[in-house]
């Protein structure tokens, strides 16, 4: 099965592991800066920001991901223009995003990239997302520009395929990043250090500083521009419940992200964001409660899973293993769980 940290079983588990955290930061919050803004990088950042919307008094939150900036800077290569100089009509999740629409100098160029992206060489991806080019077919009926993480969805066999080469070479996501970061905290014991290592951007993290200061910036001056953030829905999106996090492009305001307005999404797509959002939503309240069978019950609906019986051997064995980091699990339940050998 797929590995990776903010999609799958990696994605359930990062959550449970960090959703319980944030939410404490959330509470210290309103008590010592009820009006203050939280702006969440850490992933996975759709379900971060929903928790906290649903399970705080914290409304002023915004999940920020490279994903929408690193596709916009991904068009302006491939364009050979300027990244001021596109823009991109995103809408849907988190790590599962779309462009709507492509733009240089307000001029729709959608067409021009759904075709020079089916080649691998010309991929629009991230440094942890091997590029895989498209069939151009496919990508014509979407009739959308596609982020990097629907290769899981609509190429779960290559992926697969992929990731276990990688696998045998020692190169899992997991071994990479341990390795990458064994690295950075050597480089960051030098007080001197005055650069941002370039292995960061091996990480997957590219640009997050560029769209954490572009977001700071634009609220702090009431810019107005647009930028796509992970924000709270109130009809911009239909057919996803009111009052979930959404990704989205938004005016940026002194006063928050201000999402435009989408309508239905096309119906191609509509059928997977709803199941993600449904993973999303029971995957929060099973970090929550650490009730055992509402865990089994998101692993199972998550589109990466193939059975209940798969889930549970999963959730079961992830759950050992991630025992130290998961108490909810293991002070109300910890008799259900049942160990494979």
């Amino acid at each position: 099965m797929i590995g990776q940290e903010t999609n799958g079983p990696g994605g359930l588990f990062k959550a449970f592991r960090t959703i319980p955290v944030i939410l404490d930061i959330a509470h210290e919050m309103e008590e010592l800066c009820p009006e203050a803004w939280l702006i969440n990088f850490t992933n996975p950042a759709g379900m971060v920001t929903e928790a906290v919307l649903r399970h705080s008094n914290i409304s002023k939150i915004i999940g920020l991901c490279n994903v929408p900036i690193g596709m916009e800077r991904g068009v302006a290569d491939l364009m050979d223009v300027e990244p001021s100089r596109v823009r991109i009509d995103f809408a849907g999740l988190n790590h599962m995003v779309y462009g709507l629409d492509v733009f240089v100098d307000g001029k729709s160029v959608k067409d021009q990239i759904i075709n020079l992206i089916t080649d691998p060489a010309k991929a629009v991806t991230m440094k942890n997302i091997h590029a895989m080019g498209w069939e151009p077919e496919f990508l014509r009926a979407l009739n959308l520009f596609p982020c990097p993480y629907h290769n899981y969805y609509y190429k779960t066999g290559d992926v697969l395929a992929q990731e276990l080469k990688d696998a045998e070479k020692g190169e899992t996501r997991a071994e990479v990043v341990q390795r990458l970061e064994a690295g950075l905290f050597e480089l960051y014991k030098d007080q001197d250090l005055a650069i941002k290592p370039p292995q960061l951007e091996e990480r997957g993290g590219a640009y997050y500083s560029d769209a954490a200061v572009r977001l700071i910036c634009s609220m702090h001056t009431d810019k107005r521009d647009i930028q796509a953030v992970n924000t709270v829905n109130h009809g911009a999106i239909e057919g996803i419940p009111y009052g979930s996090a959404i990704e989205t492009s938004c005016v940026i305001t002194k006063d928050g992200p201000k999402p435009i307005n989408v309508g239905e999404l096309p119906v191609a797509v509509r059928g997977l964001i709803q199941q993600i959002k449904s993973f999303e939503r029971v995957a929060i309240e099973a970090a929550i409660s650490g009730d055992y069978d509402t865990a089994l019950l998101a692993m199972t609906i998550n589109p990466l899973v193939p059975s209940d019986r798969v889930a549970k051997q999963i959730l079961d064995e992830m759950l050992e293993a991630h025992k130290d980091y998961l108490p909810q699990f293991f002070e109300k339940r910890s008799c259900r769980i049942i160990y494979h050998d």
